[in-house]
């Protein structure tokens, strides 16, 4: 008999809260200590709910790595569903606690960023949550102009998304975190670009 585990988590309930109507549900089997999780990386927009099956007949879980540790389904059978939303841009490696060393994934969100293109003195909205940031939690967001390094832009915000207005044409990219500042933080998101012309 197949359960559905809901996932509420106190700490910082604002980040988790249902996405916008558009959002959809990735799908995530966990298939075994050898093959771990399918896929091992899963990539959807923040307000995407990400749903791990257990496929195996052996016990296993979803549990976000420590420090930031925002999700953890508990044990899950076989045939067990835990599903969880993930509201703010970022890269969230996650394992198995039963079996930590061989089974580890990974849930990325990239940041959003419009228009995708324009002329010099546009403004351009990045945006980096579906929500502001819960008590305790803020988002670092980095930009790179072309291939160069990247470089803080905005440090510790709590709003949602940034207007950037550049002072020069080309490619600009954008990607962000989660940062607790109590010093947890999630990696890099996966990044994107705008092209000003």
């Amino acid at each position: 008999m197949r359960r559905f585990v809901s996932f509420v988590l106190v700490a910082v309930p604002a980040m988790l809260v249902a996405g916008p109507a558009e959002a959809a549900t990735v799908d995530i089997s966990i298939v075994s200590t050898t093959v771990g999780f399918d896929p091992k990386t899963a990539t959807g927009p923040f307000g995407d709910t990400f749903r791990w099956t257990n496929d195996d007949a052996l016990n296993h879980t979803t549990t976000q790595d420590s420090p930031l540790a925002l999700w953890d389904s508990g044990t899950m059978g076989a045939g067990d569903t835990f599903s969880t939303t993930v509201n703010s841009a970022g890269s969230y490696p996650y394992h198995c606690a039963i079996h930590p060393v061989s089974m580890t994934g990974v849930v990325r969100i990239p940041v959003r960023v419009a228009p995708a293109s324009g002329p010099l003195g546009e403004a351009f909205k990045v945006l980096v949550a579906a929500v502001g940031a819960p008590d305790g939690f803020v988002y670092d967001v980095q930009r790179r102009k072309g291939n160069g390094d990247w470089a803080i832009w905005k440090r510790g915000i709590t709003t949602r998304s940034a207007t950037f207005r550049p002072s020069s044409s080309g490619r600009w990219s954008f990607r962000s975190r989660l940062r607790e500042t109590g010093g947890g933080r999630s990696g890099w998101s996966p990044p994107r670009s705008i092209s000003v012309s």
